[in-house]
This record gives C-alpha cells, structure tokens and sequence, in this order.
C-alpha cells in the first residue's frame, strides 16, 4: 500500500486514514485474542477510537455489548 488510504471504520462508520503496516494501530498494543475477535468479526480496520475501546475491553470479546 503506498500513501494514506481513506477508509470507514466498520464499528462506527467514521472515516479515518490507513496507511498500513506502520500504521498507528500498531502501537495500539491489543492481545491476540483481541485480533482474532476483530478478524472473526469485521472484514477491514477499526478507527484508532474503535480499536482503543477493543484494547481497554470496552469492545470485543470480554464485551457485554458485542455486535
């Protein structure tokens, strides 16, 4: 991937810009059982607010308001 690509996160529906493997969801630092929940639920990337709330436990699979 070359450059920032728009997309719209999946949870939310807010835009936002990836720009790939060194993207600032890297640093984010969620378990893999996070990821895998993230891989078994949506088929692209969460917003950096989506992905914090996954990394806290606020959504995702230790989550009493999963989709």
């Amino acid at each position: 991937m070359r450059g920032p690509v728009e997309k719209v996160c999946e949870y939310c529906r807010q835009p936002f810009q990836c720009v790939g493997y060194e993207c600032w969801c890297g640093t984010v630092g969620i378990t893999e059982q996070q990821m895998d929940w993230i891989a078994g639920q949506f088929k692209d990337c969460l917003c950096r607010i989506c992905l914090g709330k996954v990394a806290t436990g606020e959504l995702g699979p230790r989550s009493s308001s999963m989709m």
